[in-house]
């Protein structure tokens, strides 16, 4: 498989990632640092009549007629992704998973296929998404599921589990699901780890957080302009912003 792009020990391939997952090196990878799609559309023919009850991924509605069911679409991409990055962990890898709430239940079982869940850390995001703003609470909060192969000290002691790093504005987004990079940069820091990985990259906030940081990391993403946009940040000496996908 060839890099879309390669320097500095960045990594990024374009493609869908149980399609590249495969062509790694067994046994590479100290740090999965991922945000993977849930709620939302993703539909690239992989296995589409296979449904297993512990990944439930809808489709959006725009997208369900196109497919012949305007019902809830489910996908096994999860499960899929993580069967096959599992042969990928080395003995002591540790795997950050974030996880909209209402989606804790599937992906807490997800994430223990392939490691121990040792803590849902909570992501105070410091503003309310939208919603129903009448009758029902504002969602300030997301989930980051903690999990590793075997038990490893964290650097720097033992912190609290609710992690406060402000969304920002988001004017200049470069994805819909924006992280903060000063929260990539603290979860890696945690870590001795050398190779970190991100299956689903968006515009690539892992890697520039991996690159910061003197780490090496591999981006996998399966829409192009994302891959384009990731390979630009990558190439800046001082980033314009502070927050991506």
């Amino acid at each position: 498989m060839t890099p879309y792009y390669e320097r500095d020990g960045i990594t990024i391939y374009h493609g869908d990632c149980r399609d590249i997952l495969p062509t790694l090196e067994p046994g590479s990878i100290d740090l999965v640092l991922t945000d993977p799609p849930y709620g939302v559309a993703y539909s690239t023919g992989h296995r589409q009549n296979v449904v297993r009850s512990s990944t439930r991924l809808a489709y959006d509605l725009a997208v369900a007629p196109l497919l012949n069911d305007t019902a809830e679409l489910v996908a096994p991409l999860l499960n899929d992704t993580a069967e096959l990055v599992a042969p990928l962990l080395n003995d002591t890898a540790h795997i950050y998973w974030f996880a909209a709430p209402e989606r804790l239940d599937e992906q807490m079982g997800i994430v223990r296929s392939i490691g121990e869940l040792v803590n849902v850390l909570v992501w105070d995001k410091g503003n309310c998404t939208a919603g129903d703003l009448d009758a029902t609470y504002g969602q300030q909060w997301e989930a980051i599921l903690f999990a590793r192969k075997q038990r490893v000290a964290l650097v720097g002691g033992r912190d609290r589990d609710i992690l406060r790093y402000s969304r920002g504005s988001t004017v200049d987004y470069l994805h819909p699901t924006q992280k903060p990079l000063d929260l990539l940069r603290y979860l890696i820091q945690r870590h001795k780890c050398d190779t970190i990985i991100d299956p689903f990259m968006g515009s690539g906030t892992t890697l520039r957080a991996a690159k910061d940081l003197g780490r090496k990391a591999i981006g996998i993403e399966i829409e192009e302009r994302y891959c384009e946009i990731a390979a630009k940040r990558l190439q800046q000496a001082v980033l314009p912003m502070d927050f991506a996908s």
